[in-house]
């Protein structure tokens, strides 16, 4: 599969909100990345030669996107809406961009460094 979303589960619920959590191999610095509602991010793709981006791998904190993807080596195609909290992971070669239906909050588990070493535009 190109893109991989899954749904990161309640823990527990109270009165006061809600727990999630997640666990992942990946150490360093990850962005915390604000996005309005109609913006367009992504856009572009990946060659996996940046351990950070092989794959890509963001947590949906909060709001809804959607996401629109082709596979670089098969042409295979995709769309999906997105709601928070899930974990998108998006394998190499795969271009991708994402649109904020709402606006969102997402983690993405990688530096700028390991974006900006290995980022393509079509």
């Amino acid at each position: 599969m190109s893109v991989t979303i899954s749904k990161i589960e309640v823990k527990a619920i109270d009165e006061r909100g809600a727990l999630h959590y997640f666990s992942t191999n990946r150490s360093g610095e990850f962005l915390l990345v604000y996005r309005k509602a109609g913006s367009v991010s992504g856009q572009h793709y990946h060659t996996g030669k940046s351990a950070g981006k092989n794959p890509e791998e963001m947590l949906l904190v909060q709001g809804t996107l959607t996401m629109n993807w082709k596979n670089l080596g098969t042409g295979e195609t995709g769309t999906v809406n997105i709601e928070a909290p899930s974990r998108v992971v998006i394998q190499a070669n795969i271009w991708h961009e994402v649109k904020a239906l709402t606006d969102i909050i997402f983690i993405e588990l990688n530096s700028l460094v390991d974006g900006s070493e290995d980022t393509y535009r079509l």
